[in-house]
């Protein structure tokens, strides 16, 4: 088996380490200054207008911050990682286990994650560009069944 590129080895470990962060400074640590988060289903979008606005970096760090606070456990566990290092790009998919403030109940978010790096040709200054976030629309609508707080913009 062929030993992976520095550019491959950068990519899958800024996915994993978006994937499975350390902690929420992690996550916009390893994104461009002018990295926009977005959201699909299109027809969930559709439907949710606090899903529509695509989020830039402190946009998106007020949203983990937010939707974080009403959960008591967020146990993950990533599926798999595909690195597309010529298009650089990378898909995550993985499952958020969450268990909302005061409920028994673990609800599995199973979502697909895709990101965009920046073209930076010194492979160590290479940062996640755009993040889309497919969540599972049943998981989103049980969490705000439990919780509403949890899922606000989502229901």
């Amino acid at each position: 088996m062929a030993t992976p590129s520095p550019l491959y080895s950068r990519l899958f470990s800024l996915a994993q380490a978006h994937a499975t962060p350390k902690d929420l400074q992690q996550i916009i640590a390893i994104r461009a200054p002018d990295a926009v988060h977005a959201w699909g289903h299109n027809y969930l979008i559709s439907r949710n207008p606090g899903l529509r606005d695509r989020m830039d970096n402190e946009e998106f760090h007020a949203h983990i911050t937010s939707t974080g606070r009403y959960l008591d456990s967020g146990d993950s566990k990533v599926h798999e990682i595909v690195v597309d290092e010529h298009q650089r790009k990378a898909t995550i998919h993985m499952s958020y286990f969450l268990v909302p403030k005061g409920s028994k109940e673990t609800v599995e978010n199973n979502l697909i994650w895709t990101l965009k790096f920046t073209d930076a040709e010194d492979v160590e200054k290479v940062l996640i560009q755009e993040s889309v976030e497919f969540i599972d629309a049943t998981a989103s609508a049980r969490l705000g069944t439990c919780d509403p707080r949890v899922a606000r913009g989502v229901e």
